[in-house]
């Protein structure tokens, strides 16, 4: 870090943030009284609402008890003039009187209806002699909200009727629509079942339930209160509610938060605005000091970056201060860094000139050394090709003696079959040396043509049944008479088989079981070596394909092999375009299978 931006720093510590804490504390402490009296008004305007509900709702109480009385004594004609002028004396509040006999039937009604009641719920809570005041409902007359009353109408201490009076709610609802709630406010009033039964949207009164929004399950469950929450729009509010027992309504009234807390996010604007203009400031007088003091050591900074590059001058000395000092000590370091840098850059040139002659050295090594291993793969060819005729004419010779006239002794018979087994062995050996040769130097001939798997099959079985024969294995061949034809080098598959066929042989017990079989699998056939015998390790799968690899020592001294021909096998068929694959548990036998693509 710069020592200007520091010092920057350091100002704005000693100086920023103690006016910054200063500004802080005061926002908070106006912050918490701006929300506190928020939230004080939100809550006296939603009592004093629920209070004007009350007396309303005490007003039409009044009235209905009023009018009894005057029913109880009053001809049907004068009581009906004086509902007539009543209801025109409150326009809008009532909508309809009626009076009801004890059988629940319609005496009497403003609006000339008649029928029978004993079934409604405001007819039966009357009979029972006390005022009864029913839940906001949509009325079936003007299908807008409305309430009913009712109380029984007494003679002599006797109930001779029941006065009924249809109250509409919107006069109520005017005086509710009063309370400020701001622009995006909301207030509304639910019953004990959160049911809307008071909104500034009609349409949805007494049609839809907000029984999750958080003010309403406490209303519900009689509270009363203030705080902010989440409504049931998903919007951040601060709601006051309002529980009116006589009537199980809960009012609730909402204010958007940011709107209700205007004045806080006023106060929070002004003050960060205050404290940016504090932070510009300090910055602006640290960056002029700071200038002043860094200058000589910006010079310094440009020396050093100079010396760095080799174009050192020497820096002009100000003052007499440590600065100027300090400049003049590194003036007479940097010259003699100079001098050392170049003697270290003469004797780098000379290591660098020593490092390239041995790298060209090391590059003529490693193409002597490959050389070598080309040499090697080309005497090992030829020691095997010179080895193979005249182990070929002890094979004729011995051939010729135990084909002789003359009959021979048991020994000396025994004797000229192991030396044909041994010339066997030593030219599948060479022949096997010389295959592998040639597929590691890339020199394998493959006469890629159409060729029938059933052939293919026929001849290599035809090679190893003498031996199946003598160890009582059973060979079992599972290939379909109409096997597509393959694209290969018949003789090479053929060496393929062998192998595979062989090494079954040879790690298969007296009288296990081999199967070949093959099938077709969309644009190639799949060949697949199965047999019983001992099975590999997992953990030596991966090394059987490896040139000269034998599973283990013992089976090499028992059975024998060059230990070349799965790698001979595997060199083959990827020049055919495959992989060999096995799948082997230890004494569960082994299966080795590829795919040859078809001919066409």
């Amino acid at each position: 870090m710069r020592i200007r931006s520091e010092q920057i720093i350091f100002f704005l510590i000693i100086s920023v943030l103690p006016l910054s804490a200063v500004v802080y504390v005061s926002y908070d402490y106006s912050k918490e009284a701006i929300r506190d009296s928020v939230m004080t008004n939100l809550l006296v305007a939603t009592e004093n609402t629920g209070r004007a509900i009350d007396d309303w709702m005490a007003a039409r109480k009044d009235d209905v008890l009023i009018i009894s009385t005057i029913a109880e004594n009053t001809e049907k004609e004068k009581l009906q003039g004086y509902l007539f002028t009543f209801e025109n004396e409150h326009k809008g509040v009532y909508e309809e009187f009626f009076l009801l006999n004890p059988d629940g039937n319609i005496t009497f009604s403003t609006l000339d209806r008649t029928g029978n009641a004993a079934k409604e719920r405001y007819f039966a809570e009357a009979l029972k002699g006390k005022l009864y005041i029913s839940d906001v409902s949509l009325s079936g007359i003007t299908g807008l909200p409305e309430i009913i009353i009712t109380n029984p109408v007494k003679r002599n201490d006797t109930i001779t009727g029941i006065l009924g009076a249809r109250v509409s709610m919107e006069n109520l609802y005017t005086v509710i629509e009063s309370i400020d709630i701001g622009k995006l406010g909301e207030v509304f009033i639910v019953n004990n079942k959160g049911e809307l039964i008071f909104h500034e949207n009609r349409s949805k009164i007494l049609l839809e339930n907000i029984n999750n929004n958080f003010a309403v399950k406490e209303v519900t469950y009689e509270k009363r209160g203030v705080g902010e929450y989440t409504n049931y729009k998903g919007e951040d509010v601060l709601g006051s509610y309002y529980w009116l027992p006589l009537y199980r309504w809960g009012l609730v009234v909402e204010m958007n938060k940011d709107e209700a807390y205007a004045d806080v996010l006023a106060l929070g604007r002004l003050t960060t605005g205050i404290s940016f203009l504090a932070i510009f400031c300090v910055i602006l007088l640290a960056f002029v000091m700071s200038k002043r003091l860094t200058k000589p050591i910006e010079s310094l900074k440009d020396g050093a970056h100079s010396l760095v590059r080799g174009h050192f001058k020497a820096i002009s000395v100000s003052s007499n201060n440590e600065i100027g000092e300090l400049t003049e000590i590194f003036n007479q370091t940097a010259k003699e860094l100079l001098d050392i840098r170049k003697k270290l850059e003469t004797k780098i040139e000379t290591a660098n000139k020593d490092l390239e002659e041995k790298n060209r050295e090391l590059i003529i090594a490693n193409e002597e050394l490959k050389k070598l291993d080309s040499l090697k793969s080309d005497f090992i060819s030829l020691v095997s090709h010179e080895l193979k005729t005249p182990l070929s004419a002890i094979r004729t010779s011995a051939e010729f003696l135990e084909s002789e006239e003359v009959k021979e002794s048991n020994v000396e018979k025994e004797m000229l079959e192991n030396i044909i087994l041994s010339v066997d062995r030593l030219t599948r050996l060479i022949n096997d040396i010389l295959d592998f040769s040639k597929i590691e130097a890339g020199k394998m001939e493959y006469h890629f043509e159409r060729a029938n798997f059933h052939e293919i099959a026929t001849v290599a079985l035809e090679n190893i049944r003498p031996l199946a024969l003598k160890k009582n294995i059973t060979i079992s061949v599972d290939i379909p008479k109409n096997l597509s034809p393959v694209l290969g080098d018949r003789e090479k598959l053929i060496i393929v088989l062998n192998n595979l066929l062989g090494n079954a042989l040879k790690f298969t017990q007296n009288e296990g079981r081999i199967l070949l079989s093959a099938k077709d699998d969309q644009d190639s056939i799949m060949i697949r070596v199965k047999d019983t015998g001992m099975g590999i390790e997992k953990n030596k799968l991966v090394k059987i394909f490896d040139k000269f690899y034998q599973v283990d020592s013992t089976s090499r001294r028992k059975i024998g092999g060059s230990g070349l021909g799965l790698s001979i096998s595997s060199g083959i068929i990827k020049a055919h375009g495959s992989e060999i694959y096995v799948e082997s548990e230890p004494g569960e036998g082994s299966t080795f299978f590829f795919g040859l693509k078809k001919f066409g």
